[in-house]
């Protein structure tokens, strides 16, 4: 297995162990190994399974991303909705921190940084971008972390 490492300090990617459950999310990716660097150096995902036909990261630490090879259903005019996946940052640092990188590589966006709900309970930071085989990627951060859910 090729070696990816995920860009330092965007996620955390320690090992979840103590909590119940992981959330498991499944998308089609075009190439294994362009997925799985653009994934861990874009990102900070931490690869963890590349075999023939997948490769599974830690995306920080909560979540399961499953990239299955599979040509035939990239969207190449991919839409935030009805289908996109990504994470609810708790901390508006870590969300800044992701945000900052993301616009540092000159990662094209889907939905550039903007504030949704403001001043609603609901209020949070969001910007969105599109991986190499079309799937749309959301991150938030809630400004009242206990609205996240």
């Amino acid at each position: 297995m090729t070696t990816f490492t995920p860009t330092e300090g965007l996620l955390d990617n320690t090992q979840v162990t103590t909590g119940r459950y992981i959330a498991h999310v499944a998308v089609p990716c075009r190439d294994l190994q362009e997925t799985a660097r653009w994934y861990a150096e874009v990102l900070g995902a931490q690869p963890v399974r590349l075999l023939h036909d997948r490769v599974t990261f830690s995306f920080g630490g909560t979540l399961q991303l499953v990239c299955h090879l599979e040509r035939r259903s990239i969207d190449v005019s991919p839409r935030a909705y009805p289908r996109h996946f990504g994470l609810t940052f708790l901390h508006m640092e870590d969300f800044t921190r992701l945000r900052d990188h993301v616009a540092k590589l000159g990662i094209k966006l889907l939905m550039p940084a903007a504030a949704r709900f403001a001043d609603s309970d609901h209020e949070h930071q969001t910007f969105m971008l599109v991986d190499p085989s079309g799937n749309v990627v959301e991150f938030k951060c809630y400004l009242k972390p206990e609205f996240s859910y």
